[in-house]
């Protein structure tokens, strides 16, 4: 079996719900435990994550404030993500909210898709490939019923995600996935 590096590319919901459920002066182990994981170049999000944040003022735009500081974990726009928006707004319309100033679900799942289709270039001294899984972390829910097949009800990220076969996990799920236990 050949081994797996999961990647986890984190919505602004999943923050939000975290800060909400685990705040960081009473539970500081799971906030340690994602600073761990973007040391290590296995959560990254996307910059306009980051604006969505950073618009607040609490101990959660101060954390993505300090991670982004110690680490290259936030990504930029790229001319791929430039070209899949228009392709995305134009298959599922309602997906993109233009009426939001930071609306950064299509760019999580644009960054989702330009890893998975863009390996990155290998080392000439690895010995083995090791395969990558990107897994989007998002705490939206899809709704019951919802009929994917019509463009107009894919709204949320999960339900993106499993039309493009994307994992999409809970935060609750990467704990699971992590075997952490608080």
């Amino acid at each position: 079996m050949e081994p797996i590096k999961t990647i986890y590319i984190i919505d602004s919901s999943a923050l939000i719900n975290l800060r909400t459920i685990n705040p960081i002066d009473i539970y500081k182990t799971p906030w340690e435990r994602l600073g761990e994981l973007i040391a290590c170049g296995r959560l990254i999000t996307h910059s306009q994550v980051k604006d969505e944040i950073t618009e607040g003022d609490d101990f959660l735009v101060d954390w993505i404030k300090e991670q982004d500081r110690e680490y290259d974990w936030v990504y930029s726009i790229t001319e791929y993500q430039n070209k899949l928006l228009p392709e995305i707004q134009d298959t599922y319309p309602y997906f993109i909210k233009p009426e939001n100033e930071h609306d950064a679900d299509p760019f999580v799942v644009a960054l989702a898709l330009e890893k998975i289709n863009i390996p990155p270039l290998q080392s000439t001294f690895e010995t083995f490939e090791i395969k990558t899984e990107y897994v989007i972390l998002s705490n939206e829910k899809s709704a019951k019923n919802r009929n994917l097949e019509n463009p107009y009800e894919v709204v949320k990220i999960p339900d993106f995600c499993a039309l493009k076969n994307i994992s999409c996990v809970q935060l609750f799920g990467l704990f699971r996935r992590e075997r952490w236990e608080f």
